[in-house]
């Protein structure tokens, strides 16, 4: 009998996937050619052994989660591919690995989308912003034991220089509050301020 040879374009509707990831296993060395055309036979041979089993989200339709490798393509994988076991199962330390990078990727993408929206701060910036801040607080603090120290001085009773101390504290918080949302954008509620 003699052997049919068919074109990539033909090859790739027989498999149901898109004609790019034929000629991208053709590229690869994946799959070889008679005289440029596909021996469908030998190529679904080579495919199954030459390509690997991809992760595909649980939202794809038909998605078995494993397909030929190829992007585009729905192909559930053969059981005959690298890394699948009996049943159509891939290799579970290759699918964990895949799983890590698609979440850690996912992870990356939030984060960005985040900053670009101004959610979330850059944790330099607010290191720097919250030490300029301290430092703030811990100059105007001793500042002001030197400034209410004779008006203290006067006051004879505990209470009164109580007043004196807490007046001088709740005007350096103010400045804290105030500090917090202008350097990080903070936004403090106007009850933590009271």
């Amino acid at each position: 009998m003699a052997v049919q040879l068919i074109n990539k374009s033909a090859y790739a509707r027989l498999r149901g996937c898109d004609e790019k990831a034929v000629r991208k296993a053709i590229n690869e060395g994946r799959i070889s050619l008679i005289g440029g055309k596909i021996d469908p036979e030998v190529a679904d041979i080579q495919w199954a052994r030459n390509t690997r089993a991809r992760v595909m989200s649980n939202s794809a339709p038909g998605a078995s989660g494993q397909t030929t490798g190829e992007p585009g393509s729905d192909v559930p994988a053969t059981p005959d591919a690298p890394g699948a076991a009996a049943g159509g199962r891939s290799d579970p330390s290759y699918m964990k690995f895949r799983m890590r990078r698609e979440e850690a990727d996912a992870q990356i993408a939030e984060m960005n989308a985040a900053k670009m929206r101004g959610s979330m701060l850059m944790r330099q910036d607010v290191d720097r912003a919250m030490f300029e801040i301290g430092r703030e607080i811990r100059d105007r603090l001793t500042a002001s034991a030197r400034r209410i120290a004779a008006e203290v001085a006067s006051i004879p009773t505990a209470e009164g220089c109580e007043a004196v101390v807490d007046r001088e504290h709740r005007i350096v918080l103010e400045l804290l509050v105030t500090a917090l949302r202008e350097k990080i954008g903070a936004p403090v509620s106007m009850e933590s301020a009271a």
